[in-house]
């Protein structure tokens, strides 16, 4: 994009994206700031907009807006190559601009937002739609303002543009050195072009699933051929009970029968959601899809029925039986909400507000109910007997896409992901988190006869 034409797009942009933000006078200079009502939460885990183990160009140039990014594939030609969500969250525009020809916004709640611009063709999402991470969301290439194919990007904080950061590292790209473009509002130097690889892979490859017990020093087993993109586990009656997603099937195997896999029945749900327990030795499974929340339990043959929760992350789920009331936990635009079966399953807030979409755990100990999140790489607690305050525990740089619990003899366990293992933390130690050695991207836990086991693919 050319400087002039660059400028109508940002002022066409601003619009969008500056509700709530306030301009501040300091020494002479301006800087765009958000207002205090708007006090962002933590940065989501964004990943960068194309696909897997893509390498792309990072750049901008003198007028373009400080923090504006202009992606160009580095192995070859890019227009008509695929455009994902960075994150996940609700669709709030999908169409046509005159600046950023087709465009879309993501809000990804907790005051963050996206734009990704100049789309080949009309997106592939629509306004109101909840999209993964890793979803497409269209095709670059060099509709409106444009003079060439490329994919206009830009991450929004509480209205106001901030430098994009992908797999938690800084993309470099800040100022475009003109001091007549904000919102830093400085002169040159330009930040340099930049290469950076894509870690957008998504969640839902299926992957081969291993068990790993306290008992045996974490060893990694693989169980059987059973492979997914989701695990869930439970024990009854001294049986261990393994419940896994692949490519939307849900799958039930079990120690007793040599971990024979065998499909439930449950078809069309999310690769990346899944909860199981029991009650009164009845299983229940609970899964996600397209923002509703299914329940299936081996009472009625599996049979998938709707709950009536509605508008959900398709990315975390959990579950507990309190006292014989199921409670099923959700996130909804880093919002996490609460539903009990002896409530008619409404979804009432919590108040928990600003952490992952993708990562969620519960327990109950003593009768006491623990919420489990994520945010910006920090686990927080929060609990029924606290009002559900968020309280940080103190671990923190693991990843926001994986999350576990246990109540191990009244002992809180969470199990976290961090460069790739799987890492413990008890409330008897003081959360301090500690590297298991097991490798792994997903986690659920269980324990039985005092042996802590883990499933990780």
């Amino acid at each position: 994009m050319t400087g002039p034409l660059a400028r109508v797009l940002t002022a066409a942009c601003r619009v969008l994206a500056t509700t709530g933000a306030a301009v501040l006078a300091v020494a002479g200079t301006a800087a765009v700031v958000a207002t205090p009502a708007q006090a962002a939460g933590p940065r989501p885990n964004f990943q960068m907009p194309v696909s897997c183990g893509e390498t792309w160009r990072m750049a901008t140039y003198y007028g373009h807006d400080d923090y504006d990014i202009d992606l160009t594939f580095t192995g070859g030609t890019s227009n008509g190559r695929p455009v994902l969500a960075s994150y996940s969250g609700t669709v709030t525009f999908a169409g046509w601009g005159n600046g950023g020809g087709w465009y879309v916004v993501i809000d990804h709640g907790g005051g963050w937002r996206t734009l990704s611009l100049h789309m080949i063709e009309a997106p592939m999402v629509t306004a109101g739609q909840w999209v993964s991470t890793g979803q497409q969301i269209g095709r670059v290439g060099s509709t409106g303002n444009s003079t060439g194919p490329h994919l206009h990007y830009e991450q929004v904080r509480d209205g106001v543009k901030t430098e994009s950061y992908f797999n938690g590292v800084a993309s470099g790209i800040t100022s475009d050195g003109s001091p007549s473009t904000g919102p830093l509002y400085i002169s040159g130097p330009t930040s340099p072009a930049r290469n950076m690889t894509s870690q957008n892979c998504g969640q839902a490859a299926n992957r081969q699933v291993y068990e790993s017990g306290s008992h045996s020093g974490w060893q990694m087993l693989p169980v059987n051929s059973i492979t997914g993109s989701a695990t869930a586990s439970m024990v009854i009656g001294g049986n261990k009970l393994l419940y896994t997603v692949n490519n939307g099937l849900v799958y039930e195997a079990s120690s007793d029968t040599g971990w024979r896999n065998l499909w439930t029945g449950i078809s069309g749900v999310s690769n990346n959601a899944l909860a199981a327990i029991s009650v009164d030795g009845v299983k229940y499974i609970y899964t996600v899809a397209g923002g509703l929340v299914y329940e299936a339990s081996s009472a009625n043959g599996w049979r998938n029925l709707w709950t009536g929760i509605s508008g959900v992350s398709n990315n975390a789920l959990a579950a507990i039986n309190l006292n014989g009331v199921k409670i099923i936990y959700t996130v909804a635009g880093g919002m996490v909400h609460e539903a009990a079966s002896n409530a008619g399953w409404v979804n009432r807030n919590t108040g928990i507000s600003g952490v992952s979409n993708n990562a969620l755990a519960a327990i109950s100990v003593d009768g006491v109910k623990y919420i489990y999140t994520v945010a910006g790489g920090l686990v927080y607690e929060a609990s029924s007997a606290n009002g559900w305050r968020n309280l940080w525990t103190g671990i923190s740089g693991v990843s926001s896409d994986a999350l576990a619990a246990i109540n191990f003899n009244g002992v809180k366990i969470i199990y976290t992901v961090a460069g790739g293992m799987v890492h413990e933390a008890a409330s008897n130690a003081g959360w301090r988190n500690l590297n298991s050695g097991v490798r792994g991207t997903a986690v659920s836990a269980t324990s039985i006869s005092g042996v802590k086991v883990l499933y990780t693919v």
